[in-house]
This record gives structure tokens, sequence and C-alpha cells, in this order.
């Protein structure tokens, strides 16, 4: 090495370490606030996907019920409505049972000071052993009569369906209510 190399050698300062060290303090800052970034979006997307999933069984339970409202005639008895939801069938809120009953259903004479909407009822859907309106833990529905119908046509009754849906978290619900005019030949 000649002389002046020797000199130039000998006066560096490491400049260009710094340098590399800030840009990979950087490089490495942004590589984390991607990744926070993605997994937030992933668990929103998980969680709006379960939503979701929650909804689609309060809607099959919706369907079940309609289902199950169908085969009423064909039992050739009356159905009654308890004030307890036994069986998923719960006695409306402001019903006044010598108005509502008929050959198709009955409503159990409830205090209405004392009872709730359907969906605020204590373990109306969650107290379901040996329930068929529940299915594996995917939705539960209720059904409640709430008469026949005023414009005086025959055989057309007033239900109202609430369901509900869990996702595959069991924290994650929907509730769907549905009013259904089902005309039933009795």
């Amino acid at each position: 090495m000649n002389e002046l190399q020797k000199k130039i050698y000998t006066k560096q300062s490491g400049f260009s370490l710094y340098m590399v060290l800030i840009i990979m303090i950087v490089i490495a800052f942004l590589v984390v606030a991607t990744m926070h970034g993605t997994s937030v979006n992933s668990r929103t997307s998980a969680n709006d996907s379960d939503y979701q999933y929650s909804l689609q069984n309060a809607g099959n339970g919706l369907i079940a019920a309609q289902n199950k409202i169908s085969t009423w005639p064909s039992q050739g008895k009356a159905v009654l409505f308890r004030c307890n939801c036994e069986g998923g069938l719960c006695a409306a809120k402001d019903v006044d049972p010598a108005k509502a009953n008929a050959k198709l259903a009955t409503v159990e004479n409830c205090d209405n000071s004392q009872l709730k909407e359907v969906w605020k009822r204590q373990n109306v859907f969650s107290d379901s052993t040996n329930d068929p309106s529940i299915s594996g833990g995917k939705y539960r529905y209720v059904i409640e009569y709430l008469g026949p119908d005023n414009d005086g046509t025959p055989g057309v009754y007033i239900f109202r369906v609430t369901s509900k849906g869990w996702g595959e978290n069991k924290r994650t619900t929907s509730i769907v209510e549905e009013t259904i005019q089902a005309n039933l030949h009795e």
C-alpha cells in the first residue's frame, strides 16, 4: 500500500455503518407495523365471517320454524303456546287468549305485567333440554302465536318467530325476528 492509501484508510469514521444500521431499524419498524396491520385485518375478517355464519344459522332457524308451523293443520289438535316457552312455543306479550284462541292454536293465560318480549325472557334461548326447536347448537327458534288474522280471512293465522343463531365461536350470535302470516286451513 502506498502512503496515500494508508492516510485514507486511517481517517475513516464508519459513516456507512451508521447509515446501514439506521436503514435496518427503519425496515424492521416497517415490517413490524405491516405484520400488526395484517394480524388485525385477519382477525376482523374472521370475526365478520363468524357473524355471517351465525346470521345464516338464525335464518335456518326461521325456515325450520316455518316448516314446523306448516305441519300443524295435519295434527288435528290445537297447539298450545305457554308462558314458559315450553318446546319453543311461547305465549306472546299483550295477546288476549279470549281473542286469540282458535281451533288450531290456543294461548295459555299469562300475567302480562310479568311477561317480557320473548328475546328478553331469561333462559329462553339457553334452556333447551330435549327441545325440538334447537339444532345441534347452531340455532334455536321460538314461535309466538299472535292470533287469527283480523281481516276475517278464515284459516289465516299470525305468528312471530324469533330465531337465534350461533357462530363457530359460541360468543358470536345473531337474533332474527319475522312475523309470519300463515294460511293454515283447519
